[in-house]
């Protein structure tokens, strides 16, 4: 009489999954918008992809709590308060329980990781500058964030459905050594049939080998003195029993014979292992006998999936499951055991593969998986097996060096830049490194090193360097830009940037034509601070936005506090490329000119060079619609962007503003010179009016009106102005 297989995949195989959830909290409205147009075109394994938003965080653990399945959450750290954001985390991972959502922390502050208190208190999967989400990264981000999630899940699926399983057999359930666990069932099955002579064997078998090679871990009564023999010792002198151990094999499943039975257990999906537990019993087994063996042998399999899930977590605890290299807790294990000596001697580096998502896209997962696996013999060969290697993210290696060496850009040339075999072709590499001395920062734990390592690592990327060492200057910098941005997003709210005016004027007589609205920011323990640093600060954290509809609302002002002097000029305003293409932007930019009762054809806007270059797909339609109004639109820091002509030629733009640099430069470079001379012809070819910025000398004047450029403005006419001194100087006839 045959039994079938005692597996049981409902409980054992995840249940596939059609959807996958994923949720954004955001309270800034656009950027949420955006960040959900970016991944609008997501494809994760043909999966219907549902989106949730939340615009606080009290919204989003009610979310949260009724969706338990969502595998990938896009978080704002500052909301409503600047903490909500870390509150919401705590209250995910300790209130609400979920510890399988992957965390994705978005700040506006670039190259800096959250370090300190923030990684040792929260469980954040994964950290990025809102300037850097590009729309191949934040889709490289979501995709390997989903993976993780599905992989976890199926662990944790897996584990509970094992449990229920287990629960009528607790005295096999909690061995986890295969030794223990096959004795366990020994135990167990002559206790169920009363065997008093006889005997049980339990044996493992991998199907590339000879089953006749399987290796005995277990055996009781007359077989005792087999342990750890092969089958062969055991099948040679019973014949019937070699005969029943090859149907079982082939069967897969449970033979019972007069004298003999064959208990199979397959668990190939876990370890590639097929266990057989052969009983000889010198008696027929009764009907019930094989009805409560039967219900034991489904106890017995899930045991044997037991140890083996229990081998594979604690090998997925340290080691990445795809590739088979340590991963990033083995590497915090490591460091944690170091001694001091070793310490001393020791750097981090950090090696990320530059496009590796973009490579993937061409070439294929298994391609850039065997990529990375060549680079980690690479770096192994390179250092002479003196690091510990593992892997932090898909594109990054992690190393511990241990060999006392101040690294730098010429001494890691030959990995920056490195040809490595892949598939028997060479593959070019191109790598960006940073480091960190363990000596050098010997108050960091682990968790610190890593993070500050991918802060510098994220630092060179925006940089555009190959290698950076993290040091006490550029902690320094990180942790200031993060403090001066509470300050900045505080200033903002509170309306303390103020709006400054610079004349632009007509290089013939002097004539006021026009200004240009500069944002200013006296910080109330900084000073003034560089509107380069304020600016870039709130383009890379999502403030942008709100900065230029303030600058707009207070030109707007200034234009009517103008005309009851009796001026009557346009104000221009600078405004973010990225800005102006938002969908919203045109209905927002006519409801500030309504409330504040603005003309809109005294309202300029000046766009940089790169900026239009950059969203060049789509801004045209936009510059359009605003030139229906009688906006006119200027292009800043004309020069400096390498624009295509054919491209300026078709603009709704009406303005070219020469950057400043060449003015200062043209009496000095006759380079400079001869572009300046090229840009006022180009304007005047195309129609367009062209204003030159730094006129600081009757020299530089001078040259220009012979050049043909009739309009500027610089420090030789004024300087910025608050509105007040600005009226004033219009009064004064200056």
């Amino acid at each position: 009489m045959d039994l079938p297989s005692n597996d049981n995949p409902i409980l054992l195989t995840p249940t596939p999954r059609h959807y996958c959830k994923i949720l954004s909290v955001e309270d800034d409205q656009d950027y949420q918008e955006a960040l959900l147009n970016g991944l609008s075109a997501l494809n994760y394994d043909n999966k219907e992809v549902e989106f949730l938003t939340a615009s606080s965080a009290a919204d989003a653990a009610t979310v949260i709590a009724a969706n338990p399945d969502v595998s990938v959450m896009f978080l704002d750290v500052v909301m409503e308060t600047d903490v909500a954001g870390l509150r919401l985390i705590r209250t995910i991972r300790e209130v609400i329980g979920n510890d399988l959502v992957r965390i994705v922390l978005l700040t506006g502050q670039p190259g800096m990781a959250p370090v300190d208190d923030l990684i040792d208190q929260y469980d954040i999967d994964d950290y990025w500058c809102k300037a850097d989400l590009t729309q191949l990264h934040l889709q490289t981000i979501v995709l390997s964030n989903l993976r993780t999630w599905e992989h976890l899940s199926d662990m944790k699926e897996a584990r509970h459905g094992m449990q229920l399983l287990l629960a009528s057999s607790q005295r096999i359930a909690s061995k986890s050594d295969i030794v223990e666990y096959t004795h366990s069932i020994l135990e167990e099955v002559g206790q169920l049939l009363k065997i008093n002579s006889g005997g049980i064997v339990c044996f493992l078998h991998t199907e590339d080998d000879l089953i006749e090679r399987a290796r005995i871990v277990a055996a009781s009564g007359e077989f005792s003195s087999y342990v750890h023999r092969d089958l062969l010792s055991v099948a040679s002198k019973e014949e019937m029993l070699k005969g029943a151990i090859e149907q079982a094999s082939k069967q897969k499943g449970h033979v019972f014979l007069e004298g003999f039975s064959v208990l199979y257990f397959s668990n190939k999906e876990l370890d590639g292992r097929e266990y057989m537990v052969v009983v000889k019993l010198n008696r027929a087994l009764a009907a019930n006998e094989i009805n409560l063996l039967q219900i034991f042998c489904e106890n017995i399999g899930a045991g044997f999936r037991n140890v083996a899930l229990h081998n594979k977590l604690t090998e997925l605890a340290y080691v990445d499951p795809i590739l088979g290299l340590y991963n990033k807790n083995w590497l915090l294990r490591e460091i944690r055991n170091m001694l001091s000596w070793e310490r001393e001697k020791a750097t981090l580096l950090m090696v990320c593969v530059d496009d590796l998502a973009y490579t993937e896209s061409v070439l294929g997962a298994k391609y850039c998986d065997q990529l990375i696996l060549s680079l980690y013999d690479h770096l192994n060969e390179f250092f002479d097996k003196t690091a510990d290697i593992a892997l932090l993210e898909r594109d990054t290696l992690m190393l511990v060096v241990y060999d006392n060496q101040d690294y730098n850009e010429s001494s890691l040339e030959r990995i920056i830049h490195t040809n490595i075999k892949v598939e028997k072709a060479t593959h070019s590499l191109d790598l960006t490194i940073s480091s960190v001395k363990f000596s050098e920062f010997s108050s960091y734990n682990p968790e610190q090193l890593i993070s500050v390592g991918k802060s510098t690592l994220a630092r060179a990327k925006y940089e555009g360097v190959a290698y950076l060492a993290f040091s006490n200057e550029l902690a320094s910098a990180m942790f200031g830009r993060y403090e001066l941005l509470q300050d900045l997003r505080e200033a903002i709210l509170n309306n303390e940037i103020v709006a400054y005016f610079q004349p632009k004027v007509s290089l013939k007589d002097n004539a006021l034509i026009g200004f240009e609205a500069l944002a200013r920011w006296e910080h109330k323990t900084r000073g003034f601070v560089s509107p380069e640093l304020f600016i870039s600060l709130a383009e890379s954290s999502g403030l942008i936005d709100k900065l230029d509809r303030q600058m707009l609302r207070q030109s707007c002002r200034a234009i009517k506090a103008l005309k009851g002097i009796g001026i009557n000029v346009p104000i221009s305003v600078n405004v973010a490329g990225n800005e102006i293409i938002r969908p919203d932007y045109f209905s927002n930019f006519k409801t500030i000119l309504e409330e504040e009762q603005a003309p809109a054809e005294l309202i300029e806007l000046e766009i940089t060079e790169s900026q239009l270059i950059n969203e060049k797909a789509t801004i045209n339609r936009h510059l359009s619609a605003l030139k229906t109004l009688g906006v006119h639109t200027n292009i800043d820091d004309f020069g400096t962007g390498y624009s295509s002509l054919a491209y300026l030629s078709t603009l709704s733009v009406s303005t070219l503003k020469v950057d400043h640099s060449f003015v200062w430069q043209m009496e000095e470079s006759e380079k400079d010179f001869e572009i300046l001379k090229m840009i006022i012809e180009l304007g005047n070819i195309l129609g367009l009016s062209v204003i030159a910025e730094g006129i600081e000398t009757e020299q530089q004047k001078a040259h220009l009106l012979s050049l043909g450029c009739e309009n500027g403005q610089g420090y030789l006419f004024a300087k910025p102005m608050s509105l007040e001194n600005t009226i004033h100087w219009v009064q004064s006839g200056q």
